[in-house]
């Protein structure tokens, strides 16, 4: 003898995605603010350091770095639009339903534009003041310091350690940062 359809044993149960205004602050646009923002600030001061190792210039970095900010904003900008586009795309060819959380594609990029902008100017605004050689040191302080606090931010957000995922975010950028001053002082020495 078979079950009742609507018999307690029988049923699953599905969890919903969060909506909204169940989410963390923030929540809704995590995935947009850390993709653009750590990945340009990552991005510009390796960019600033291994120029300002490598050429000694002030005007040479604050190029470089606005290039490659601007750059950056626009192209993460256009991944994110993109990306979401064929989540949404996807999700739509095979009947399901489209996340809830997700935002729509021109919010995605928008959002990681003003992000990597933002974080863009963190790793410049030295050089708008300072000597060259201090600069470069302002420049790795502070944005080691946006790096943390974005890390420790998307950690409090993830309900995550804050402190580990600071510490992950600064990892990171002084990889990156790191990289390009070896360079920096590379091509320096050989005046190429």
């Amino acid at each position: 003898m078979g079950r009742d359809p609507g018999d307690p044993a029988r049923m699953h149960v599905v969890d919903d995605p969060p909506s909204e205004d169940r989410l963390p602050r923030g929540g809704g646009s995590l995935r947009e603010i850390v993709m653009g923002a750590q990945d340009n600030l990552t991005t510009v001061l390796a960019v600033v350091l291994g120029v300002a190792i490598g050429s000694g210039e002030v005007r040479t970095v604050a190029l470089a770095g606005m290039a490659a900010g601007i750059a950056e904003a626009i192209s993460m900008a256009g991944v994110l639009y993109t990306a979401t586009r064929a989540e949404r795309d996807l999700a739509e060819s095979e009947g399901r339903p489209v996340n809830g959380t997700m935002n729509e594609p021109i919010v995605a990029g928008a959002i990681t534009f003003g992000a990597a902008m933002v974080a863009a100017a963190i790793p410049l605004a030295p050089f708008a003041v300072l000597p060259l050689h201090l600069a470069a040191i302002g420049a790795a302080v502070v944005s080691v310091g946006a790096l943390f606090g974005l890390g420790f931010w998307t950690g409090g957000v993830t309900r995550k350690s804050r402190w580990w995922a600071g510490v992950r975010f600064v990892a990171i950028g002084g990889l990156a940062a790191l990289g390009s001053a070896l360079v920096g002082a590379a091509l320096h020495s050989h005046e190429i």
